[in-house]
Parts: C-alpha cells; sequence; structure tokens
C-alpha cells in the first residue's frame, strides 16, 4: 500500500519519494511511545516531522500510513495518544512557520 511518498510493505513504512533521502520505520516499533511534558506521544510521527527534507504534506500522508499500518501490523493503538501526537505535530508547524515569516522580514 502507498499513501503519497510512504510505502508500507509487509514489515516497514519507508520514504519512497524521490532524492537520496531515507526514513524507514520499522513495523514492530511503529507505536514506539515518547514522554513529552507528561504526554504520551508516537515517536515515529515526531521523528519524521523533525525531518527538515520532508514537507508538510509528506507528514500528512505519513500520519494515514500510519494509521493504516497500525492495523496492518496488528499493533496497539490509542486515539488520545494519536490526537496528543497530531497536536504536537502542528505546534512545530506553527514554530517551523513563524521562524520562516520571521527570517522573510
Amino acid at each position: 500500500m502507498v499513501f503519497g511518498s510512504w510505502k508500507i510493505d509487509n514489515d516497514t513504512i519507508s520514504w519512497n519519494g524521490r532524492g537520496l533521502h531515507r526514513f524507514v520505520i520499522p513495523g514492530n516499533e511503529l507505536n514506539k511511545i515518547r514522554i513529552a511534558n507528561e504526554d504520551k506521544l508516537y515517536d515515529w510521527i515526531l521523528l519524521a516531522t523533525a525531518e527538515d527534507w520532508l514537507t508538510q504534506n509528506d507528514l500528512y500522508d505519513l500520519n494515514y500510513a500510519f494509521v493504516y499500518a497500525i492495523a496492518k501490523f496488528n499493533l496497539e493503538f490509542d486515539y488520545d495518544i494519536f490526537d496528543n501526537t497530531l497536536a504536537e505535530q502542528y505546534e512545530l508547524f506553527e514554530m517551523e512557520d513563524d521562524e520562516d515569516d520571521n527570517l522573510n522580514l
């Protein structure tokens, strides 16, 4: 299954876009959690968000691929954790947009 430039195979989600960049998420680690400000967050979503070469559209596609792959790999999924993760991701997007706006002043 493919979501944008993200390919889901039998045991990974991998970036399949143009260029030399590589980002692979092992399926068995997909629902790995990190704690930030007492919130549980899905680590791989935020690791991908930190990659400056991935666009916001790429990351939106990853979010869909992530949910699909969680089901495909039969992993535990928590909607509250996912919502918290997306809230953090969007906050990072806003911070990035603000930085870009300040550079253009």
